[in-house]
């Protein structure tokens, strides 16, 4: 048998040093030798200031290279400088661009994957699954567009509400969606419309046989003179997310305590700006070291006495600063400066690993760490605690979490693939519904023109709905209800004279010209003719004695959803309309049984027949 293929998608990779890059490439890795994956990453050309022993130049534009078993795709895009917006967006763009034309090519996969470098890179992933007719998996690591407001040289409001759109868009269509915790979880479940059923976290992590607590003096202490010191480190990128200019700020007021050294170890489009800023000062208790090659971050990390974790006020859920899993690795503690509802304090406090202050507070994060300088048992006890809270989040833990949540997806696509009619399906339903979007356009100006001058409401109604595979979709239809009905009264089944109901609506409902924007859903792909009906992810069902019930919960939900939802099918001809979901749902599951071809053209036929005869609105027998 041969073995699965995942396609993930980043442009930062090895030799990339980014923590994205770096994380990508253990997991990477991990899946070939350790779970009998075939990996492919499409990844762009690696940044030159970044590159450990330099930058590797695809030839022409896609060239092939293998990494520790893994077959690395690499675009040639540009590689400008991460310090100005300009060269930031010609290196998303190109890469991009090049991503989705190689996206397109490579060896079928079994699942794609995309990371969140550059945000829209999950619009290539999705394309090329639509391709290939698999599952798409959407890996955030971050969160737009709330991250991309600490662009500190550029600010659009248009470029915003487009990275709202492509987030919404990429949450909402996923398969799966991997979070790093359950804030960020929260976040896209309540901001961006990801199913929670679909939603899963897995965290980020540190391999513990790497790094493990060490001996206070070691090689790299002795070599930047850091044994006599009070060591305050920051490890890691020095970028814009984590407010590290309060952390100097914080310096200033150590000062009158020589012993106490504030060092940051690594680089990022931050440092100049924080190396002026304690010039400035006339700061001697700050120190700037180089990054620090992967194998020698047991000693760097062991080199600390105290951890700095910060992040910018308004940015928690939306980013979770990965550095926090190696300083757990190594037995440090810490001074979290961050807000209360992120993962970094749910860490903090669930295992008693460090100290929290609020973020944006130089006093009272130096008062944090002279609170563990003057304390060496606290320091001692959650050190302690941290190694413990280390061994959850290592490597070999998350690794087959990621196996696990893949090996799901792609098993639950094949479960459904087996219930699937032939192509023939999908091809009828294109060539139908381009030929009815064409022959209905003059009676879709007649009825606008009707439901405007009812009451001057929107003409269109939209609504997201659950799809194939439990995928949501927005299905548009000619609104036949009040403006606002789904505020007003709630998301439920229209009931026999539903006040909701416009006049205008009840002739478009008992004829079902209310669902001709369907026919683009259909030729889109998210619905087709016949299968069964499209449900809301809230709608509700009363059942005896006025109880009502999720939909989810009554039997037989899953199961409709290994078919496209139809506009038509067996519930829909020969149910009765209130007869209870369950009775409906046995019909459903029936037609994915049973459906063909010849079935297809019957109730397409039927439905026809029900529209000319304006019944579609009655109770009871419709034929």
């Amino acid at each position: 048998m041969s073995r699965p293929h995942v396609v993930f998608f980043n442009r930062s990779f090895h030799p990339d040093t980014t923590a994205t890059g770096q994380l990508l490439g253990e997991l990477a890795e991990a899946l070939v030798r350790d779970h009998g994956w075939r990996v492919t990453v499409v990844a762009g050309a690696a940044l030159a200031p970044a590159a450990a022993g330099g930058p590797r130049r695809p030839r022409g534009l896609v060239s092939r290279e293998q990494y520790r078993g893994v077959d690395v795709l690499r675009v040639r895009g540009t590689r400008f400088s991460k310090r100005r917006f300009a060269g930031r967006f010609s290196n998303y763009l190109t890469y991009f661009l090049l991503a989705c034309w190689a996206g397109l090519r490579v060896d079928r996969p079994d699942v794609l994957v995309a990371l969140t470098d550059p945000p829209i890179i999950g619009l290539a992933a999705y394309a090329a699954s639509r391709r290939f007719d698999v599952p798409f998996v959407m890996a955030f690591k971050d969160i737009f567009p709330e991250v991309a407001r600490l662009l500190e040289d550029f600010h659009s409001a248009t470029v915003e509400r487009a990275l709202q759109v492509v987030t919404c868009f990429l949450a909402r269509r996923a398969d799966r969606v991997a979070v790093l915790g359950e804030t960020m979880r929260r976040k896209l479940v309540g901001e961006k419309g990801a199913d929670p059923a679909k939603t899963v976290v897995i965290p980020d992590w540190t391999d513990c046989a790497e790094i493990a607590p060490g001996p206070r003096r070691n090689a790299f202490a002795e070599a930047h003179g850091l044994g006599e010191k009070f060591v305050v480190m920051h490890s890691g990128n020095i970028g814009l997310s984590q407010a590290l200019d309060g952390l100097v700020d914080a310096a200033a007021h150590l000062q009158r305590f020589p012993e106490i050294e504030v060092v940051f170890v690594g680089e990022g489009v931050k440092k100049p700006a924080l190396q002026e800023q304690a010039r400035r000062r006339g700061l001697r208790n700050v120190r700037f070291l180089p990054y620090t090659p992967k194998e020698q971050l047991g000693e760097s990390f062991a080199s600390a006495d105290v951890f700095v974790v910060s992040l910018k006020p308004g940015l928690a859920g939306y980013i979770v600063p990965s550095k926090l899993y190696g300083i757990l690795a190594a037995g440090r503690p810490y001074v979290a400066a961050v807000e209360e509802d992120s993962e970094v304090v749910a860490i903090t406090r669930k295992y008693d690993a460090g100290l929290v202050v609020r973020p944006g507070d130089p006093a009272a994060l130096a008062e944090g760490l002279l609170q563990l300088y003057r304390d060496p048992v606290l320091r001692e006890r959650l050190g302690e605690n941290a190694r413990r809270a280390a061994l959850e989040f290592d490597r070999p833990v998350q690794m087959r979490a990621y196996d696990q949540m893949l090996r799901g997806v792609v098993a639950s696509r094949r479960a459904m693939a087996g219930s699937r009619p032939s192509r023939l399906k999908r091809v009828v339903d294109v060539a139908l519904a381009a030929a009815g979007l064409v022959v209905s356009a003059p009676l879709w100006v007649v009825i606008a023109l009707a439901i405007k001058v009812e009451d001057r409401g929107p003409v269109f109604y939209s609504q997201d709905r659950v799809g194939l595979a439990g995928r949501r979709f927005r299905s548009l239809k000619f609104r036949s209800m009040v403006p606002d009905a789904d505020r007003r009264f709630g998301p439920r089944q229209a009931g026999e004279r539903d006040r909701r109901i416009t006049r205008v609506g009840r002739v478009l409902r008992a004829t079902a010209m209310d669902e001709l924007p369907q026919l683009w859903n259909i030729f889109r792909g998210d619905m087709s003719f016949v299968g069964p009906r499209a449900l809301m992810p809230a709608e509700i069902e009363v059942r005896g004695g006025g109880r009502s019930v999720r939909i989810e919960e009554v039997p037989g939900y899953d199961a409709r959803h290994r078919v496209r939802p139809g506009l038509t099918g067996l519930a829909q001809i020969f149910a009765d309309r209130d007869i209870p979901r369950r009775h409906k749902f046995r019909l459903d599951q029936l037609y994915i049984r049973r459906q063909s071809f010849w079935l297809d053209l019957k109730l397409i036929l039927l439905s026809f027949w029900i529209s000319f005869r304006g019944k579609w609105e009655r109770r009871g027998r419709k034929l």
